[in-house]
């Protein structure tokens, strides 16, 4: 069974949803309930124009939304983050604040959980989840970088208890996500306006964070990772004024990987841990 509402006002040229194999236009809000495996919410509110975006969720108590309020993120002593996100609502949305925006998100699975707030210029979102409890969290630029930012990113998810927390911060980047397996984790914050990632794994129980910031040269940071095994750590951190590249390719499992790359001495160093 599916409901929908309408609200928000300034309404974009093109909203559209897909929710549980019914199509339905929408104006700011859609709520999707199938209610044979549990709730499927989505809660979107969207402020601007020329915006397509198209969700489509499958099993149950998948959800999108909820990008403010009560969200938190953990670390413990092992490198392991949980990620607790706020309830989507009709007071707690995905929202987008711009134009010519492009979003299109999965979730095939059972108890999938999505956020993002992308708040301008010509962004172009997809994620596609299949698998269950996966997680994801998009942001994009904040109220004092809402008119630069040009970003691509496309995240892939195959498998269960995956998690992607993605922070960008910045113009004309591209970052690119492929899961294959389960458990794995993968944090990345990018405040450069000028970077690249791109990541392809395949095995489970891996942990990923990498970080882009500073001004970079020309050509920006990149980053290239492939990875195949379990129990991998590898740590990024690429800062600085200068072009930095770095391209990881591992097979094998259990690796602990530390890289960071600057023209100066590396603020706030980390390192991987071992798995």
């Amino acid at each position: 069974m599916v409901h929908g509402k309408t609200g928000c006002g300034r309404l974009p040229r093109k909203l559209s949803a897909i929710l549980i194999a019914a199509a339905m236009p929408l104006s700011g809000i859609a709520y999707a309930v199938d209610t044979s495996t549990g709730p499927n919410s989505v809660y979107i509110q969207q402020l601007g124009s020329t915006n397509t975006i198209a969700i489509e969720q499958v099993g149950g108590t998948n959800r999108v939304g909820g990008v403010t309020n009560s969200t938190s993120t953990a670390v413990d002593g092992s490198g392991l983050t949980t990620l607790t996100p706020a309830a989507p609502s009709s007071t707690n949305y995905g929202t987008i604040n711009g134009s010519n925006n492009s979003l299109s998100i999965g979730q095939y699975g059972n108890a999938n959980s999505a956020q993002y707030n992308i708040q301008g210029g010509y962004n172009s979102y997809t994620s596609t989840v299949t698998g269950n409890n996966n997680q994801t969290s998009l942001t994009i630029g904040d109220q004092n970088h809402a008119s630069n930012n040009h970003n691509t990113v496309s995240e892939t998810i195959t498998g269960s208890s995956n998690m992607i927390i993605t922070n960008i911060v910045g113009s004309t980047n591209t970052l690119s996500t492929n899961l294959n397996g389960t458990g794995n984790q993968v944090t990345q914050n990018v405040t450069t306006s000028n970077a690249s990632i791109s990541d392809t794994t395949t095995g489970s129980y891996n942990i990923y964070n990498f970080q882009q910031t500073d001004a970079a040269g020309a050509n920006g940071h990149s980053l290239v990772l492939a990875t195949s095994g379990d129990y991998n750590s590898i740590t990024t951190q690429q800062q600085g004024t200068n072009d930095t590249t770095v391209n990881i390719n591992t097979v094998g499992s259990h690796n602990t990987i530390t890289v960071r790359t600057s023209s100066a001495t590396v603020v706030g160093p980390v390192s991987a841990i071992a798995r």
